[in-house]
């Protein structure tokens, strides 16, 4: 948007040179800013449950995972309490975990 009004108000009314010395900066900035949109369209979440997927934590009971120093509710594929655990996905807020193999420790 910025380009097609910042392009047209600079051709109306710059010269020639200045005119498409403006709508070059203009372009620059538009694939800038687009480019940091993909970006930011394409980072991971890093808040609630979402940003859980792949931490590591601690099975604390049958059904009770600690993340963060936050208990959560679990549906445990793998593990016995006390194991190392990888969140592999999230319902809400209940996480199911996997242990942790010794590489993800």
């Amino acid at each position: 948007m910025l380009l097609l009004i910042g392009g047209t108000l600079a051709l109306v009314f710059l010269d020639l040179p200045w005119s498409a010395v403006v709508i070059v900066v203009l372009a620059a900035v538009e694939v800038f800013e687009f480019r940091l949109w993909m970006w930011a369209r394409r980072a991971r979440p890093r808040a609630g449950t979402e940003g859980m997927v792949g931490e590591r934590g601690t099975l604390l009971a049958a059904n009770r995972v600690q993340i963060r120093g936050t208990s959560y509710p679990a549906d445990v594929l793998d593990g016995s309490p006390g194991d190392r655990v990888v969140v592999e996905r999230s319902d809400g807020i209940r996480l199911t975990v996997r242990k942790a193999s010794d590489d993800e420790v």
